[in-house]
């Protein structure tokens, strides 16, 4: 039978095998000791390594990596190094372009600092250089390195002092003062010039959007100024213009009326004179015609040269005149023969020179300080008075009576047109008609002749042959008898001066022929 090994015995194998095992274990791999150490060294190496890098940059004063100062990297650079590139970058070189929309034209370079604009390059140094710096250094060194940027921005300061003294001085080129639409009297013709818009720099507006958009401003280098149109108070003076020439259209005149040679005239004021004597208040813009008053007088003796010689405005005043047209009337004036003078011939007598002239004698003997029908005398020199003095009455200017001798005819005219005929009978030789320009200036229904004892039906006086000696137009004359006189013999010479038409003609006339119709007789 087989034996069983001792228990005891086997126990020391397997003890000895465990010991060969743990002696072969320890020559491999050291003590547990250097294990431990090794261990620990593994885990403080990292944190030695960042205790390492944190001084390093804490004593050399460094940027961490991946720091930028908005777009320029800053990493690995000193404060100092980091506060030099940022005043460079953002002071000294760059330029801000003033514009504007409202006119490109203006453009204005200026740098940051002139417009108050500056980036404080220490603290945003030192804003830079607090990365890193926090209570948390070693997640942000893994952070740095990891290559995640940290961006700073500019510090950026602002002075509206400065700010508003430059743009001051820049207003001074950009401002333009609007131009009022003007009225100008220039070559001899009013003319409106038209208004122009200004503009002006809003100061205050500009300083705000500044500061409202500063660093953008700063990376663009370009803002723009706000300019604000200003408007001119006068927009359009063209309806002044209008005015002025309805104004010049207004026909400034003087006209006249010469009743000896039955002739019309008409002056205007020239045109280019009008445009001179117009006046534009500056305030309100009316419109008003300011006369020069010397101008006038000239333009009076412009006007009555052209007259020729005998005939005159007598004495018209040019005060008269514009005041005429200031009322909007146009001065209307009876012409006016001057005297004249007459060198008596051989064989004349005064009644004769009467005859000739168509002057009565009393008139010329008045004119004649002296004179009488005995002394006149061949050679001598006589006053004839102006043919107006026959003509005391207002003229009546549309109406006018002519009556021809040789033809024993009147023709009767009513505004330039004939409006009736008639035959005639005129004084006898011994008692002849003159011949010369009178006026109807009394009405007698029936006037009595003391004289030849008859009575003139409808009789119209026309001139004194001898003071209260009137001749003048009437019927068919009738005897205190009751016998009708000359009715045979009209269209011949009958009367003792005066005019003779029939009764229905005189009755006609009489009515129509007022006092101051003229009454020209020719030979």
């Amino acid at each position: 039978m087989a034996s069983l090994q001792p228990i005891e015995k086997s126990s020391t194998r397997f003890n000895r095998k465990i010991n060969r095992a743990e002696k072969k274990h320890h020559g491999r791999f050291g003590s547990p000791t250097l294990w431990v150490s090794l261990c620990a060294l593994l885990i403080l190496l990292p944190v030695l390594v960042c205790s390492g890098v944190i001084i390093y940059f804490q004593v050399r004063q460094l940027n961490l990596p991946g720091v930028f100062v908005y777009d320029k990297p800053v990493g690995m650079m000193s404060i100092q190094e980091t506060s030099d590139l940022i005043d460079l970058t953002w002071n000294k070189n760059r330029r801000i372009n003033l514009t504007s929309n409202a006119d490109p034209e203006i453009s204005y370079w200026v740098s940051p600092a002139e417009l108050g604009l500056w980036v404080d390059p220490q603290d945003t140094a030192d804003a830079a250089y607090a990365v890193g710096r926090s209570k948390a250094p070693l997640k942000d060194i893994r952070t740095s390195i990891q290559g995640k940027p940290e961006v700073i921005f500019p510090v950026l300061y602002f002075d509206e002092t400065i700010a508003r003294e430059t743009l001051a001085k820049f207003a001074k080129s950009i401002d333009i003062a609007p131009i009022d639409a003007q009225i100008e009297y220039k070559d001899g013709q009013w003319l409106a010039h038209e208004s122009a818009e200004g503009q002006k720099l809003d100061i205050d507006s500009t300083i705000q959007s500044l500061v409202e958009d500063a660093f953008n401003i700063l990376l663009t280098g370009t803002h723009f100024l706000d300019l604000k149109p200003q408007s001119p108070a006068v927009f359009d003076l063209s309806p002044v213009v209008d005015e002025i020439e309805a104004v010049i259209s207004q026909d400034l005149s003087l006209t006249a009326y010469d009743p000896i040679q039955n002739e019309s005239f008409k002056w205007s004021v020239p045109v280019e004179i009008k445009q001179s004597w117009v006046s534009v208040n500056p305030e309100d813009y009316s419109v008003s015609i300011t006369y020069n008053q010397e101008e006038v007088k000239d333009l009076i003796k412009t006007w009555e040269k052209e007259l020729g010689e005998g005939r005159s405005f007598d004495g018209l005043q040019e005060e008269n005149v514009i005041k005429g047209w200031e009322e909007g009337q146009s001065p209307h004036l009876m012409l006016r023969h001057n005297p004249t003078s007459y060198t008596v011939s051989p064989g004349e007598s005064l009644w004769s020179i009467s005859l000739k002239l168509g002057m009565p004698m009393y008139h010329i003997m008045a004119a004649n300080e002296g004179l009488t029908t005995n002394n006149i005398k061949s050679g001598m020199v006589l006053n004839i008075p102006s043919k107006n003095i026959l003509l005391p009455l207002p003229v009546v200017e549309n109406k006018r009576i002519e009556v021809d001798i040789s033809e024993q005819r009147m023709t009767v005219y009513e505004n330039g047109e004939i409006r009736n005929t008639y035959i005639v009978s005129t004084g006898v030789s011994n008692s002849p008609t003159m011949a010369g320009i009178f006026q109807v200036q009394t009405h007698e229904l029936n006037a009595y002749a003391s004289n030849w004892d008859l009575y003139m039906p409808h009789f119209m006086g026309i001139y004194e042959a001898w003071p209260g000696f009137m001749n003048g137009i009437h019927g068919l004359p009738l005897l205190s008898s009751g016998q009708r006189l000359w009715a045979s013999t009209l269209g011949s010479p009958a009367s003792y001066g005066c005019i003779i038409l029939d009764l229905a003609a005189a009755e006609d006339l009489y009515t129509w022929a007022e006092s101051g119709v003229v009454v020209e007789i020719v030979r």
